[in-house]
């Protein structure tokens, strides 16, 4: 049978013809469910993968600083930064929550540096972790209206 047969044939069907019984239940149990997204695994990911990648950068001069003054300064610059912050753009969604992942990868690295305190690696890492969060809460200051 040719397409134009075909065409002619399916044309004298009648328009208001309907199955005898519902397909659609054996239909969408065939279809594909998507699983669902994972962005905040994916955001946590990342932010793991941004600390490893300065974990094996050299040492910078910040390092040379004990772990108690860096820790006061990076206190410091963030509470004056984020009491700047008056309202921030929606486009950043759940910002806090951001700064909370940063605040618990710089309590892990803490953590580890209580066990191995002269660790260069450790010490960039934290040094990393700090003037990430300080850049991101800058870039909400920036764009806050």
């Amino acid at each position: 049978m040719n397409e134009t047969k075909l065409d002619e044939l399916i044309a004298t069907l009648p328009r208001d013809l309907a199955p005898a019984r519902d397909l659609w239940p054996a239909l969408e149990a065939q279809l594909p469910h998507p699983k669902p997204k994972r962005w905040p695994l994916a955001s946590a990911a990342s932010l793991l993968l941004a600390s490893l990648l300065y974990w094996y950068w050299p040492a910078t001069p910040a390092l040379q600083l004990s772990a108690l003054q860096q820790e006061l300064q990076y206190q410091q610059a963030l509470t004056e930064r984020l009491a700047t912050l008056q309202q921030v753009d929606s486009a950043f969604g759940d910002w806090q929550w951001q700064l909370q992942l940063w605040q618990q990868a710089v309590s892990q690295v803490r953590q580890a540096l209580s066990f191995y305190p002269d660790d260069p690696g450790l010490q960039q890492q934290l040094a990393s972790l700090y003037q990430q969060q300080l850049s991101y809460v800058d870039q909400l200051a920036m764009t806050s209206p």
